[in-house]
């Protein structure tokens, strides 16, 4: 097996972009699931900038881009390719801080995942491969609805506001046109485990 942290080998970087709960991210997760260690997943989340003590938290649009260190993520991607690992924030959502880094060795494919990963060229230029997961508005609403209450414990109201106010319009305005850089669109709502190992299967022969 390769040593892929060995500086003269190359990673193939995946990037996956696509609305909120669109299937993105259930994708990546198939793509771990099917090639294991062969596999390395960066989500864009770990990205945001830290808010450090300030108050008015809640009014804070975390769907635009200015809410994420795209320079950061960009100099990572530049060290996982140059170096094979790279030293990667840890963000606490309940402070919306960072509290710490740790090391993303690099991998075969590496995986990076998140709604505007298109949107910024400096980093999309560095990709060798685009995908954009889509589905349609309502559906995602629905997934969201269910997710936001069941795992972040919200309430029906606050997660209409929240998608109404800055998460559809964000996606119209930043996610949505940027799928006109993807190399390939995937039906969010398809079979993801079989586009997944289908992937694959043509990524390992490049890698």
């Amino acid at each position: 097996m390769k040593n892929y942290s060995d500086s003269t080998v190359s990673s193939l970087l995946i990037g996956i972009a696509g609305g909120s709960a669109g299937g993105k991210t259930t994708f990546a997760k198939e793509l771990l699931r099917a090639a294991g260690n062969k596999v390395a997943v960066l989500e864009l989340d770990r990205f945001y900038h830290s808010l450090g003590n300030r108050e008015d938290y809640q009014q804070v649009n975390f769907d635009e881009p200015a809410a994420l260190d795209f320079d950061l993520l960009q100099t990572v991607l530049e060290e996982l390719r140059a170096h094979g690992r790279a030293s990667i924030p840890i963000y606490d959502f309940a402070t919306h801080t960072r509290i710490g880094h740790e090391t993303l060795e690099a991998a075969p494919l590496i995986i990076v995942e998140g709604i505007l990963i298109l949107w910024n060229r400096n980093v999309r230029d560095l990709l060798d491969f685009k995908l954009y997961v889509e589905a349609p508005s309502e559906l995602r609403f629905q997934r969201r609805m269910m997710r936001d209450m069941k795992e972040r414990g919200r309430d029906a109201a606050s997660i209409q506001q929240q998608w109404n106010e800055t998460v559809r319009p964000m996606h119209d305005k930043y996610v949505e046109p940027s799928r006109q850089h993807a190399d390939q669109l995937i039906d969010g709502t398809d079979n993801l485990k079989d586009t997944a190992n289908e992937l694959l299967d043509s990524w390992l022969k490049k890698s």
